[in-house]
């Protein structure tokens, strides 16, 4: 059988193998993956981490990549794809928003094992700004404590959850792991999705479900946003909704930069529009960029009440979560590039755009399709 030819744009999901955080169990698996995958394919892997556009693009024009795999820092966009030999582009990520979507391209990621480490870290971060954790470590380490300042009563007073009204934007894997974590606090939780989660509300009978999130952004004291990004969600948390929020209020993103439309929030708090807190995982810019964070510290600046935590892109990164996406990953470049039929694919961890052509029954319009026949 003719090998197919696999691009890899990061050496990093063979070298997260060597991190000392990661379990024996998994590094072992991560390795075993990796000498199958050299085995099966001719593969050519980046000599960086984050190769240039150009790089890639010759890589799949040039050299004629059949399969690619890349991570989030990969854009792949449509000139890439076009007129290529790509048949499948497997991401090592959850979200695929960074793939451009061609006809007949297979596209994979690595689904439903974020949900428990990204919890923990959004409910980490939650306590973190209601408790001013940041700030008032920073208070200690930059020296500001002194004799003069004595404990006291009514000192650096903040706000626990027990009183508070939480908001989640999106009861999927996610927002339901943070709903099973806080419910028993006795948290008052309100939701909102495209779907009503009837099931779930069997065990969380005080879960509240709201069918706009007009209701979320006006009865919430903290909002935590767990939807992915889609032209449908592109730039959804506008001005309109941020006028809604309580003053003093925390909105919370653990999901994709995009989805907050970043102009209507820096100017509505420019304009003292809009007082809130923010803890932001994911930025529309990443890094985000100076311009961007001057303008939130010149906001918090003139408003010193105002909590900001802001993280660089890391809700995800506990070592075996990690590696359990890169096996995910290296299982579906195995897969694809040993395939011989329709039936050799059923595993796949398909976006749910790529599923709909496999329950269809179309399998023809998928490019592999022809690569099957000439085996």
């Amino acid at each position: 059988m003719k090998k197919l030819k696999c691009y890899l744009t990061s050496p990093v999901f063979r070298e997260i193998a060597e991190h000392p955080k990661v379990s024996d169990e998994k590094k072992q698996k991560i390795t075993e993956l990796w000498d199958q995958l050299k085995r099966v394919t001719e593969l050519k892997i980046s000599g960086t981490r984050f190769p240039s556009e150009e790089e890639i693009t010759d890589a799949i024009q040039n050299w004629g990549a059949e399969i690619l795999g890349c991570h989030l820092s990969h854009p792949i966009t449509s000139k890439m794809l076009q007129n290529s030999n790509i048949v499948a582009v497997c991401t090592c990520t959850a979200g695929y928003n960074h793939i451009s979507q061609e006809p007949g391209v297979i596209i994979t990621h690595t689904p439903g094992v974020l949900h428990n480490t990204v919890a923990n870290f959004a409910i980490a971060a939650i306590l973190s700004n209601l408790r001013n954790i940041v700030g008032l470590h920073n208070f200690v380490w930059n020296g500001e404590w002194k004799a003069s300042h004595k404990w006291d009563l009514d000192e650096n007073l903040s706000a626990i959850l027990d009183n508070l009204m939480l908001g989640i934007v999106g009861m999927g894997e996610i927002g339901k792991e943070v709903t099973k974590r806080l419910y028993p606090w006795g948290v008052k939780i309100l939701y909102y999705d495209i779907n009503q989660q009837l099931e779930f509300e069997i065990d969380y009978p005080n879960l509240k479900f709201v069918s706009s999130l007009e209701e979320i952004f006006t009865q919430s004291d903290i909002i935590s946003l767990h939807i992915p990004l889609s032209n449908s969600t592109y730039h959804i948390i506008n001005a309109k909704l941020l006028k809604l929020m309580k003053k003093g209020a925390l909105l919370v993103n653990t999901a994709r930069g995009d989805i907050i439309n970043f102009d209507d929030l820096l100017n509505l708090m420019e304009k003292d529009v809009v007082s809130i807190n923010l803890v932001f995982d994911v930025f529309e810019q990443e890094p985000i960029d100076n311009i961007t964070l001057d303008r939130f510290r010149q906001i918090q600046n003139r408003n010193p009440e105002l909590k900001f935590i802001f993280i660089p892109h890391n809700s995800s990164a506990d070592a075996d979560t990690r590696a359990q996406m890169a096996i995910m990953f290296l299982t579906d470049l195995i897969t694809v590039s040993m395939s011989s039929k329709m039936e050799d694919l059923q595993n796949l961890k398909l976006i749910p755009e790529i599923r709909k052509i496999f329950q269809s029954g179309k399998e023809k319009a998928l490019k592999i399709s022809r690569l099957w026949e000439q085996r």
